[in-house]
Parts: structure tokens; C-alpha cells; sequence
């Protein structure tokens, strides 16, 4: 190897060089530390700091207690650059209805929620209005990729918890109440899956995953919908231009 370039990176782009000429396949697992370690020359922590940065950037997925995986690297990704494009705001939900990706839900709770100060605020309701919460767990063939916790007014969704949404989509029943969020509000940060979501996306804790807030308004700028997202970086990708001066 050469001693010139940081050690991590040279292991990072060996790793990535052997995906690419399919040494490794996708959804096979890859050597274990202390073998790459052998293999190469160098200490434990060089190797787990290139392992890191590769999925972090979605070439490989860890499972506790199983190893580390080349991803499945073929399937769509959502696009979160456009998330604020002149284009037009759009919701992380219906980013995944143009993806084209084969996702399904998994509801972790549906249910009335009283007095919450915070989340009145933020779906700009008064003190005395309820909210319904609904949590779920989104996958794509299966696999987590994201979690996320979604609330909207009682008053305009009053039969919410007759409906399954584990099979109904949630956005197609607001479109039948005429509160179809098209409106969005947005903010997005990295930050270190806790421990709870490291679990629901069977990843470890303290990867680096997009956490993603937004408010959703219908036709009338009603304000429909308040959501906060975590998501596998595996399964997303955010990019931007720096336009020279």
C-alpha cells in the first residue's frame, strides 16, 4: 500500500474496486476486520474507519451481530435534493411515490394524542384541538430504510384509526378528504442513529443517517400534516451545486 495517502482511503477505494468487479456481490458478506486487517497490513481501527465511511456512502450495510454486507446497491434512490426546488416543495411520501421504489409499511402505533403543546404549534391548531400520531416503519423489498413519526389534525381526519396503514396509503386517504398535503415545509440534518432507530433500521447505532421535519398544507394552505423522518443514507441520496463566481 502507500504510506503517502491516508491508509483508510486506500482500503476504502480496494473495497470499492472489488464491488465494482464484482469480487464482492451484492448482499454477500465482506472478510471481517481482523481478516482485511491480516490481509493488508494494517490495524483493526484503519479498517473499521474505511468500513465506516463506505456505509455511509451505501456501498455496504452492517447488521449487528451478522456483519457487514455489500448493499444491494441497484435499487432506486429518493432523491432528497430536490426537497426545496423551485419546482415545487414535496413531502418525503410522495418523493417515494415517484421514486418508483417497491415499498411497504410497517405501523408501530396509530392514536389520539392530547395536549401537546408542540405538536399544536407545529400543525398550527389551538390548545384545546387533539392530534392523531402515526408511526410507521417504510421498507423497500422488505428491508427498513426509514422511520417515520406522522401527525395530523383529529378534526380533519376523525375515522383515521378505521383504516390499516399497513396497507393503505396514508396520502390517498387525505386526497379522499380533500386534505391532500402539496404544500411543504422542510428542513433536513445528519445526524447518529440513537439507539431505538439503529434498531428499526437495522443498522448500528451511531451511523449516520438523514433526519428529515416537515409540514404539509393542503390546496387551501392548511397546515395537514407535521412528519419527522430518519433514513438510511443507503437508501437516499442529497446532492447540491456551488455555482462559481
Amino acid at each position: 500500500m502507500d504510506y503517502r495517502m491516508p491508509l483508510y482511503i486506500q482500503l476504502q477505494d480496494i473495497i470499492i474496486k472489488k464491488i465494482e468487479e464484482k469480487k464482492y456481490l451484492p448482499g454477500e458478506a465482506i472478510p471481517s476486520e481482523r481478516k482485511m486487517a491480516e490481509t493488508y497490513g494494517v490495524n483493526r481501527m484503519t479498517v473499521k474507519r474505511a468500513i465506516n465511511k463506505l456505509v455511509e456512502l451505501g456501498y455496504l450495510i452492517r447488521k449487528p451481530g451478522a456483519g457487514t454486507y455489500v448493499a444491494q446497491r441497484d435499487h432506486k434512490k429518493i432523491d432528497l435534493s430536490y426537497m426545496n426546488a423551485a419546482t415545487g416543495n414535496t413531502g418525503v411520501s410522495a418523493m417515494l411515490r415517484k421514486s418508483g421504489m417497491n415499498t411497504s409499511s410497517k405501523v408501530l402505533g396509530l392514536g389520539e394524542i392530547t395536549e401537546s403543546k408542540y405538536l399544536n404549534y407545529k400543525l398550527a391548531l389551538g390548545k384545546e384541538e387533539n392530534v392523531y400520531g402515526l408511526h410507521r416503519v417504510r421498507l423497500e423489498d422488505g428491508q427498513p430504510f426509514a422511520i417515520e413519526y406522522t401527525y395530523v389534525p383529529q378534526k380533519d381526519f376523525e375515522d383515521i384509526e378505521n383504516f390499516d396503514f399497513s396497507k393503505v396509503s396514508l396520502y390517498d386517504y387525505m386526497d379522499t378528504k380533500e386534505h391532500m398535503p402539496i404544500h411543504f415545509i422542510q428542513n433536513l440534518v445528519i445526524c447518529e442513529a440513537n439507539e431505538k432507530v439503529a434498531e428499526l433500521l437495522d443498522i448500528e447505532r451511531g451511523t449516520a443517517v438523514f433526519k428529515i421535519k416537515y409540514q404539509g398544507a393542503d390546496k387551501d394552505y392548511n397546515v395537514v400534516e407535521y412528519t419527522k423522518s430518519y433514513m438510511n443514507p443507503a437508501f437516499a441520496e442529497f446532492r447540491f451545486l456551488a455555482e462559481e463566481k
